[in-house]
């Protein structure tokens, strides 16, 4: 169980870095995509089957597939407009990265022992959350469906464009 977690945490550092150090989005998009991967991965590891599910369908699948296609769109794939004097941007960054972590994780180390005791009550399955997201929501969600599904056909036929006589153009 512990190699698991080092080796999910590790694919996920991997990941993370490989997101904001690479010039191609492209890439970056995909090591973005490696990093909710290994989450998904250590959210199974912690027993939490339906946060891993979650992250795999909302993550991986919606908001990596609705970056490339933003990519796709704009036709712009490399970050080659990068401003100069990074060296010295990036250390205070990384110093007020740092300052950010620990203003956070202070008072949460701090009252940790208040709550030491375990919430014992009604435990709630994945079918009974679902079941409480689905009743009251299912017109809503076929409509939001309806409405993701006319924007991806609008962004095929913005993507693919238009030639002078009027047929879209074809991409060999």
């Amino acid at each position: 169980m512990t190699i698991a977690f080092y080796v999910f945490a590790s694919v996920a550092l991997l990941g993370a870095i490989l997101a904001v150090q690479v010039t191609n989005l492209v890439r970056a998009v995909f090591g973005l995509l490696l990093f909710f991967g290994a989450l998904a991965g250590l959210f199974l590891l912690l027993m939490a089957e339906f946060l891993a599910a979650v992250q795999i369908l909302v993550y991986v699948g919606a908001v990596g597939i609705l970056m490339l296609f933003a990519i796709m769109l704009t036709q712009r794939v490399t970050g080659d407009d990068r401003r100069g004097g990074g060296s010295r941007g990036g250390f205070w960054g990384f110093l007020l990265a740092i300052a950010t972590f620990c203003f956070v994780l202070l008072p949460v180390l701090r009252d940790a022992h208040l709550h030491e005791q375990s919430a014992t009550g009604a435990s709630l399955t994945t079918k009974l959350l679902g079941e409480r997201l689905m009743d009251p929501y299912a017109l809503t969600l076929e409509v939001t469906a309806l409405l993701l599904t006319a924007a991806l056909l609008g962004a095929i036929v913005v993507a693919k464009g238009t030639s002078e006589d009027g047929e879209g153009e074809e991409n060999e």
